[in-house]
């Protein structure tokens, strides 16, 4: 089935317009279930109910209202909305082009594959063909429904796709999160830890190697019982244990992967040779000075 585009957009910059459609990039396949009553399996309705009233209310009664603080609203009209919609309906207004390695994916947030129309083919391709020779991506405003989106546009399998982006204010402050910045790691578990992950590094990413496991199990039970078969449970997984010795726990990957973990580094070697040393010595004073009062 061909694909259909979800909404029609303008990409302009300078005096350049490309008309464009919108299609879905993915389609999400995560399993979802339906209410039922048990008593008969019919799927249930959601009501709408007023707690103050104590009854169900249609939803011509329903007003918008805006919380400015807990338990305080200011109201809307469908009419007073439409006029704070933004203008320009459609446009992709690109501000300016950067390289891809300055957005930080945490920014992402949907993407569609942006296709031309019959009569805009030559400038959508020069766009993509011009920004992926040049290395970079568009940052653009899309305006769709009266609201203002940030989006970015870039070059992919020969065409161009855009992804919506979340706001700066929408990101959460990440100082808000333990990032064990007081924790500092050693020389000899920074080489262990950067062999691994050379071993485990591939070249390019294959996407088809990752299934969604639970989706698959949900969908083979869903068909056992539909063939009227018994429903087993998904055997537990064994929970791995908290690590106690990071050197350990990292020696142990790599042999795992039949790798050799190397000596520890220099540094590593001396501290330990100078603890132990340290160590000795304390043990012998006790003996020096024993023997030194059996001399007087």
């Amino acid at each position: 089935m061909p694909a259909r585009p979800i909404s029609a957009g303008m990409i302009s910059f300078g005096l350049v317009s490309i008309p464009v459609r919108l299609f879905n990039a993915a389609t999400p396949k995560s399993v979802s279930f339906h209410l039922l009553h048990d008593k008969d399996k019919s799927r249930i309705q959601q009501r709408i109910y007023c707690p103050v009233d104590d009854k169900i209310i249609e939803r011509s009664e329903l007003v918008r209202g805006f919380e400015i603080e807990k338990g305080r609203y200011v109201t809307f009209t469908d009419e007073e909305l439409k006029a704070l919609e933004a203008q320009g309906d459609h446009a992709i207004e690109i501000t300016e082009f950067i390289p891809l390695a300055e957005v930080d994916p945490v920014y992402f947030e949907n993407g569609y594959y942006l296709g031309c129309e019959p009569g805009s083919a030559k400038a959508y391709r020069l766009l993509a063909d011009a920004m992926a020779q040049a290395g970079r991506v568009a940052l653009a405003t899309y305006t769709l429904r009266g609201k203002e989106h940030l989006v970015l546009i870039r070059p992919y399998a020969k065409g161009l796709m855009m992804h919506s982006m979340y706001y700066a204010d929408e990101i959460r402050p990440v100082e808000e999160i333990d990032r064990g910045l007081n924790v500092e790691a050693k020389p000899a578990e920074l080489d262990l830890a950067k062999r691994l992950i050379a071993d485990l590094t591939q070249k390019k990413f294959d996407p088809t190697k990752y299934h969604d496991h639970y989706r698959e199990r949900v969908m083979e039970a869903a068909q056992r019982k539909l063939e009227g078969q018994e429903v087993t449970e998904a055997p537990v997984e064994e929970r791995k244990g908290k690590v106690i010795d990071l050197m350990a726990a990292l020696k142990a990957s790599l042999e795992k992967r039949g790798i050799a973990p190397q000596e520890a580094a220099p540094q590593a070697r001396k501290a330990a040779a100078d603890k132990a040393a340290k160590a000795h010595a304390r043990a012998a004073r006790p003996v020096e000075r024993k023997r030194a009062g059996a001399k007087k």
